[in-house]
């Protein structure tokens, strides 16, 4: 007898015998009032009998899938893992292997009909694996069900093909040109990104599932020199709270006009020869530690919570939580008031123009000997002399700033040289009258008194970094001082020559995220070292480059569809201390010129210009950006290149994601930095099931 028959049997059989015991027999029991049951029963039966052979048959299916979905999962890493270690296999050769390593871990194909197992390896970021084919039933028959279909399909991301945007925030200051071991360090970047590039793409030049960009950092940034860039973004109509602010107009009449804001833009078109190359300022503290689109609305809560000190960092006592408890305790009171800092005109970004700093190094460049009457008012050599000088009329060149000759003082400050010097000389006369009292002018007073020039002595020195010249409405530029011919090359090069200018030490641009490994190569070529350290100012931008708020819009974001199969990750790689040049509360503007401005210009917020204040606050804003990037599940990853430094490990560790490996590296040489971009790639790029 068969299973079906002796079921049925056995079945129907015991209702009826039932029924019989309890002296009814089934015609009886049908003609009865209560025999409607009888109908309800013949119902019954066939849906109780699917039901138990529906236990049966899914059971079975049920098995074989499971058994059918994990050889996939196993075949289909298999095929993954062989493809990243021999990529000289080819697809067929590939396919056969998953094939046989498939059959190898499955046990049910002799009893599924219409069988088939494919590899699809078209889609060069994934192996995709699916199996058709259909499991005859037993007792659904019955129900008219004679087989379940067990078709389905794996994907696996391969290796190297993860969904990752990653921001490579990279130090290309100064000593990048040093050695570590037996290379130069930006050569062994250039390299140690070449090994992650190698371990995420592979043998592709592209990946859908693949998204690089890089930031180039030193002092400054420059983000607007990538192709995103688009004025809607930049400060064009000099409405931003610093833009302008280390200037003073001068209007067609030679009158100091304190109303007018200097427009940056305006400047570069006044340089004969020069244009913009993109480095911008900071935003105003606390917004330059936030990522805020343009526009976008900005309450005074949010200020305030933006100061306030995580929660977390109350209760976690290991070295990195009391670091970053640190950065945000010691972080400074505002500059600003808050309803300048939510108004919308500060989320714009200034471009950057390194004034000409004024130089006095000589007795020809400076007129330093003798004196004599121009136009009426006497002068002597010391007007022109240094402040920061200990001894008038002896020393000439105590502090070396950097930017000095990119216009050569004597074209307009020697007195033969007409007209510059006729023009510049009417406003030397108002500085001096306003500052002695004989003319009042309290905004120009202020501003002067800001930048140290409380004498108009000595300290006409301040008064020659902040004149640009007299507008000119016709062109709108502005002349007689930089429309002289610069004294250095602006063309972008790695030469001293490029230290110099409105551009001074601007980085290479931004280059936005993007699937071409092409293009992340040849990119960073163009990386050059110079200039100073400010990693905080280059977390920032990686953080914006990740971001899908302007001005980079390339990152997937919270609401596009695939959004949480993304991993974003920034990798912060310095050979530095944060620092800046000059640092020096003896000097008159405390420092050298920085995305803040000038230290006395306290920035950073209240009090900032005091030297060793502002070094610490670059490492505390680093520590908060990072903290802000982590809160939105950014991986961070940082790494130390060829730099011996307890404080900025501290720092670096508190940073990153954990402070161990891979998410914190120390590498002292070449070899090691290109171990560490190893380690981070194959940290982000491990196999998983994508669906």
């Amino acid at each position: 007898m068969t299973f079906k028959r002796a079921f049925t049997s056995a079945v129907c059989g015991g209702f009826f015998a039932a029924f019989s015991r309890r002296g009814r027999t089934a015609r009886a029991f049908g003609k009865n009032e209560g025999g409607n049951i009888a109908m309800l029963l013949a119902f019954m039966i066939p849906t109780l009998f699917m039901f138990v052979g529906g236990a049966v048959d899914y059971s079975r299916w049920n098995a074989v899938r499971a058994d059918m979905v994990q050889s996939m999962d196993a075949a289909s890493l298999a095929v993954a893992r062989v493809a990243a270690s021999d990529p000289d296999l080819s697809d067929t050769e590939l396919i056969d292997y998953g094939e046989k390593f498939f059959y190898e871990n499955f046990n049910y194909e002799n009893i599924i009909n219409n069988f088939n197992v494919a590899f699809d390896l078209t889609d060069q970021a994934l192996v995709s694996t699916c199996v058709q084919g259909d499991l005859k039933t037993y007792l659904l028959r019955v129900a008219g069900i004679n087989k379940l279909n067990i078709d389905n399909c794996v994907e696996i991301t391969k290796q190297g093909s993860g969904k990752i945007e990653l921001a490579l925030v990279l130090d290309v200051t100064g000593s990048m040109g040093n050695y570590a071991g037996s290379a130069v360090k930006i050569v062994s970047l250039r390299d140690a990104v070449d090994e992650l590039l190698d371990i995420l793409f592979g043998l592709d030049t592209t990946s859908d599932n693949l998204k690089i960009g890089v930031v180039p950092f030193n002092a400054y940034v420059n983000p607007g020199g990538a192709t995103s860039w688009n004025n809607a973004w930049e400060d064009t109509n000099a409405n931003a709270h610093y833009h302008g602010a280390r200037f003073f107009h001068v209007d067609e009449n030679g009158d100091v006009d304190m109303n007018t804001t200097v427009n940056h833009f305006d400047l570069f078109d006044s340089v004969s020869g020069g244009e913009w190359m993109g480095c911008v300022e900071a935003r105003p503290y606390p917004l330059d530690e936030l990522d805020i689109g343009i526009s976008e609305s900005v309450s005074a809560s949010d200020i305030t919570s933006a100061l306030n000190i995580p929660t977390q960092y109350y209760s976690d006592t290991s070295s990195e939580g009391v670091r970053n408890y640190d950065a945000f305790d010691d972080a400074p009171s505002l500059a600003l008031s808050t309803s300048i800092l939510t108004n919308t005109n500060q989320q714009k970004w200034v471009p950057l123009f390194a004034a000409d700093e004024p130089d006095c190094n000589s007795s020809y460049e400076c007129e330093y000997s003798g004196s004599g009457t121009v136009d009426g008012m006497t002068w002597h050599g010391y007007y022109y002399d240094d402040p920061d000088n200990d001894t008038i009329n002896t020393t000439y060149d105590e502090v070396d700033y950097p930017n000095r000759y990119f216009i050569n003082d004597r074209n307009f400050t020697r007195y033969d040289q007409s007209p510059e010097f006729g023009k510049y000389l009417k406003i030397v006369r108002y500085f001096r009258d306003v500052l002695s009292g004989g003319v009042s002018d309290n905004d120009f007073e202020d501003f002067m008194n800001d930048l140290g020039a409380t004498s108009y002595g000595r300290h006409e020195y301040m008064l020659r970094n902040s004149y640009v010249g007299w507008w000119d409405p016709a062109t709108s530029t502005y002349d007689y001082r930089y429309d002289l011919s610069p004294s250095i090359d602006e063309s972008i090069s790695d030469t001293d020559d490029y230290m110099r200018g409105p551009n001074r030490e601007c980085p290479a641009p931004i280059l936005p995220l993007t699937n071409d490994r092409t293009k992340v190569d040849t990119h960073m070529d163009t990386l050059f070292p110079n200039g100073n350290t400010n990693s905080a100012n280059g977390a920032l931008w990686g953080w914006r480059l990740l971001s899908s708020k302007a001005p980079f819009t390339e990152g997937v974001g919270s609401g596009d569809e695939d959004f949480g199969n993304w991993t974003k990750a920034v990798v912060i790689m310095t050979d530095g201390n944060n620092t800046t040049s000059n640092l020096d509360d003896d000097i008159h503007w405390h420092s050298d010129l920085t995305a803040y401005g000038y230290a006395i210009e306290s920035r950073m917020g209240n009090n900032m210009e005091d030297p060793d204040d502002m070094e610490d606050e670059f490492d505390n804003k680093l520590l908060r950006v990072c903290h802000r990037m982590k809160e939105e599940n950014i991986l961070v990853y940082t790494i130390m290149f060829g730099l011996d430094s307890t404080s900025t490990e501290q720092v670096f560790k508190a940073c990153a994601t954990e402070p161990s490996e891979p998410y914190f590296q120390n590498a002292d040489n070449g070899t090691d930095l290109e171990d560490a971009f190893g380690n981070i790639a194959a940290d982000l790029v491990d196999l998983h099931v994508s669906k």
